[in-house]
């Protein structure tokens, strides 16, 4: 019976190709040590589309929001020619394997600002349900841009004297999987001390 030789599969995530998210594209590369005919190829419980000929074929998938997370699962049923079947696969040849997670961070906001303060580098604290990159957004910015899951106390850079209600925070995963944006509590920077001035001379 043909036997499959090379079975790899990957992601065409943007940023590591052993993940996927919701719309990224995963591909198996087949080859066969004989001509095959056109195998049949399940990825993640779904039909592919295979496209090849002869000993080197590819089958593709789009994943979905209803695809389960998790290892992404694989099928090949293939016959030679002569219609000889092989043994299904149902592994990669080389151990490469893809993650899926279509799920994005959820933030939550645990410590604001406090209001007004003298701090104008004020520590805010939030929680997210996954490790992450760290994106400002508005006024304000930060040098502290990795999120771990549970509390993460991040400090803001420096502002002016003010009122900011516009500073955002969002945290995305590493399948590129992006939360919503959180809104900081509307805060205010005042580091200017009081003046007493002169009412009544003594």
């Amino acid at each position: 019976p043909p036997r499959l030789d090379n079975v790899t599969i990957a992601s065409n995530n943007s940023d590591n190709t052993t993940l996927a998210k919701t719309g990224n594209v995963i591909t198996l590369s087949i080859t066969s040590e004989e001509a095959i005919q056109t195998p049949s190829v399940s990825i993640a419980g779904q039909a592919a589309t295979v496209t090849g000929s002869g000993t080197s074929w590819s089958a593709t998938y789009t994943m979905a929001d209803n695809n389960t997370e998790g290892s992404v699962s694989l099928n090949i049923g293939f016959s030679d020619l002569a219609g000889n079947a092989g043994s299904a696969v149902d592994n990669t040849t080389n151990g490469s394997a893809v993650q899926f997670d279509r799920t994005a961070p959820i933030l939550d906001e645990i410590t604001a600002v406090p209001t007004p303060t003298a701090d104008n580098a004020s520590s805010y604290t939030f929680n997210s349900t996954e490790a992450g990159t760290i994106t400002y957004g508005g006024s304000c910015s930060s040098n502290d841009n990795t999120s771990v899951v549970g509390d993460n106390e991040i400090d803001f850079n420096a502002m002016a004297d003010g009122t900011y209600d516009n500073c955002t925070i969002t945290v995305t995963d590493n399948a590129s999987n992006t939360s919503d944006n959180l809104s900081v509590s509307s805060f205010t920077i005042d580091t200017t001390a009081p003046k007493l001035n002169e009412v009544t001379p003594v």
